[in-house]
């Protein structure tokens, strides 16, 4: 599990990168930031080892790569040679001003796996949303300082220094960052 100061920290970088997107000729009373990137990769199973638990795969570009299958995988006899992985990955992150007295400090989690006697598959997600206060801006080196709910500080470089417009020494903005990453085997006919 993350830290609140490694999720601060990527959420300052993330807010680094996000503020610079939300520019436009018009300075905004309020941030409020929505952002996701999303990786999905499929394999093919190029060859078996049940007794070693490992899984030899294909990646798309022909890579093989060998993987270690943990025993909370109940379900690999199922998997054969020819069958495709799919690994699909997401993160997200929202930034938005906190409503007046709002305090966040929550991290909530998620994990599923496949129905016995089913091909294997995973599902993971965990979502964690704090506030920080913003201490510092500093327009002459396009800094923003913040401070999380832990009491990490971190100073953050600004790429479009007009958003520092859109916020004031002392607002309360709110950082959700979500992961979620699912596993999934097919069969292929």
């Amino acid at each position: 599990m993350r830290t609140y100061k490694d999720i601060l920290m990527m959420a300052a970088m993330a807010l680094t990168l996000t503020l610079c997107a939300c520019a436009d000729t018009t300075p905004k009373k309020e941030l409020q930031v929505e952002r996701a990137n999303v990786v999905s990769v499929t394999a093919t199973v190029d060859k078996i080892d049940l007794k070693k638990r490992i899984v030899t795969i294909r990646g798309p570009e022909g890579n093989l790569r060998k993987v270690h299958v943990g025993k909370e995988v109940v379900n690999l006899p199922q998997v054969r040679v020819g069958d495709k992985v799919t690994l699909d990955y997401v993160e997200s992150l929202a930034v938005r001003m906190a409503q007046p007295g709002e305090v966040r400090d929550e991290v909530k989690g998620l994990v599923g796996r496949a129905k016995p006697g089913d091909k294997p598959g995973y599902v993971e997600e965990t979502e964690t949303t704090v506030t920080a206060t913003i201490l510092n801006l500093d327009k002459t080196k396009e800094t923003v300082t913040l401070k999380g709910p832990d009491g990490d500080v971190v100073v953050v470089k600004v790429q479009d220094p007009a958003n520092l417009d859109k916020v004031k020494v002392g607002d309360t903005i709110v950082i959700t960052y979500t992961e979620a990453l699912a596993i999934a085997v097919q069969t292929v006919k």
